[in-house]
């Protein structure tokens, strides 16, 4: 029996020692919110492309550098002005053992644009008609007209090919379960605590160093922070600008960041009477300093917006919004008496009907930086210029279904809005065409403006760069005097990690997290 025991105690002691030689790299990141879902058909947004972009790839993608490179593809070439051809990775399998082939880029594309259920994504890739097969690894990416910005379409992160087999069998259920190429695969989502992926072992572009990542939700920016100063999290995302000088100077502590294409609009329904005079919205525009939320609130957080895309993205220009709108709280009353209100006794703006002027507001609410401050501060800034503002703050996934809606009970909105491809035509067809409306689109404001359209439908056609450029150039020029909405700030993506964490690069597209390269030292 002594002996029994000794080997036992010997073969204990040898499983501890062999685990500690397999101890697992784990990567825990705190992320403000949960996504709406792991199914880019379905969730347009970073909190679910920080996720399922480790499991699904896109044929091509955007670098740090904002370069393309190819993933599932490795050669593309314009055919004509309205084919682009990919060859394919071959030799590529699923995470469920199914192979990746010109079958399963079709089918992802096919899903998109099914006319019952179309993906959310379908709006922004232009006039694409989908996909056709040329071979087992040649595909077509095919528009119904010239169209500028076509590869550019392709390096969008919701275009990851999922497995055609996964998708069927599991239906709506993939959302919760997403099957991919790419080098983490999907292991536990426990809704709004923890989402749980490991190493693909399979991975075509060689095993990540890191043998599991874990995205945390963690809602309050202070728990964030404490929970990286303690050991808890390897990173945070979005953490708290005031914290970022001393963990900067902090060994223990690495602050990666990099100039975003986002930019945090405060924007209005155009269908609501209250603010369908452009002169409530200029007198809303001079309410506001803008200058303030980026320094108080933002910390270096955030850059002021002069556009309402970021100067990073191909068409940009500034719209001299600070000119055109300075901080000027007895301008904007004017600008509401000139619209008919009056100055109420209390100092609030009424109405003809001695009816106050109340404006209510679907704030952002963690999804992006500082977002509920921000929220808090213009509700401020407002009733300091005689507008009295109401807010209904939810959980993110509710604020995203409702402003998402084919109608909006709500006169004001914010959020972020992030031009992933680079190029104006990803933000400017989509959110200001008056035919591009929700839940098709994205023209939350309900803006109309035949000139606007008529421009923005001939610079997605044209192929000639300068032509695209000049006509974006006068869609700004009219935005910033019709201000469907007020640009606020233009983001800088920072990710504060500890030090052991290595190989991480921020990129300027929110969207996109690029954990392969990855690892944890001792």
């Amino acid at each position: 029996m002594r002996h029994v025991r000794s080997v036992l105690a010997v073969l204990t002691v040898l499983a501890l020692l062999a685990g500690v030689g397999l101890a697992q790299k784990t990567l825990t990141i705190a992320r403000p919110t949960d996504p709406v879902s792991l199914d880019p058909h379905f969730e347009t947004t970073a909190p679910g492309s920080w996720v399922f972009s480790q499991i699904l790839e896109p044929l091509i993608t955007v670098n740090q550098d904002m370069e393309i490179e190819g993933r599932l593809a490795t050669d593309w070439e314009f055919i004509d002005d309205t084919r682009l051809r990919f060859t394919l990775r071959q030799g590529v399998t699923f995470s469920d053992g199914t192979p990746f082939d010109a079958e399963a880029v079709k089918y992802t594309w096919d899903r998109a644009w099914d006319e019952e259920r179309p993906g959310r994504w379908k709006s922004l890739a232009g006039p694409v008609e989908g996909v056709e097969i040329v071979d087992d690894y040649t595909v077509d990416l095919v528009a119904a007209q010239p169209y500028g910005p076509l590869l550019l379409t392709a390096t969008m992160p919701y275009t990851g090919i999922v497995s055609p087999t996964a998708a069927e069998e599991l239906g709506d259920d993939f959302g919760r379960q997403p099957v991919g190429t790419g080098p983490f695969t999907f292991v536990e989502w426990r809704a709004n605590d923890r989402i749980t992926l490991e190493a693909n072992d399979d991975y075509w572009g060689g095993r990540p160093n890191l043998d599991r990542v874990v995205f945390r939700t963690i809602p309050e920016e202070g728990a964030r922070m404490l929970s990286l100063r303690a050991g808890e999290v390897d990173m945070v995302l979005m953490p708290t600008p005031s914290d970022l000088p001393a963990l900067e100077s902090d060994p223990n502590f690495v602050v990666e960041g990099a100039p975003g294409v986002g930019v945090f609009y405060l924007a209005f329904n155009l269908d609501r009477d209250a603010v369908a005079d452009v002169r409530v919205r200029q007198a809303v525009a001079h309410a506001i300093d803008r200058e303030l939320i980026v320094e108080a609130i933002l910390e270096g957080g955030g850059v002021l917006a002069t556009s309402v895309i970021g100067e990073p993205v191909f068409g940009y220009k500034d719209m001299e919004l600070l000119e055109r709108y300075p901080y000027d709280p007895e301008r904007a009353r004017e600008l509401l008496e000139e619209a008919g209100y009056a100055r109420g006794s209390d100092g609030f703006m009424v109405d003809e009907n001695g009816d106050r002027l109340v404006l209510e507001l679907l704030p952002s609410n963690g999804r992006s930086l500082k977002d509920r401050e921000i929220a808090e501060t213009l509700q401020e800034f407002l009733r300091q210029a005689g507008i009295d503002v109401e807010m209904d703050i939810f959980e993110w996934a509710t604020t995203f279904e409702l402003m998402r809606g084919a109608t909006l009970d709500y006169d004001l909105n914010s959020f972020t809005w992030f031009t992933t491809t680079a190029d104006a035509d990803y933000t400017m067809y989509s959110n200001y065409v008056s035919t591009e409306l929700p839940p098709a689109s994205w023209n939350r404001w309900r803006y109309a403006n035949d000139d606007v359209d008529e421009w923005l439908k001939a610079a997605r056609a044209s192929l000639d760069m300068d032509e695209r450029e000049e006509l974006y150039h006068r869609v700004q020029d009219q935005l910033a005097h019709d201000l469907p909405a007020i640009p606020l700030y233009g983001s800088y993506e920072v990710a504060a990690l500890r030090a052991n964490v290595e190989g991480f690069v921020a990129h300027p597209i929110q969207y996109l997290l690029d954990l392969h390269p990855v690892d944890i030292v001792d």
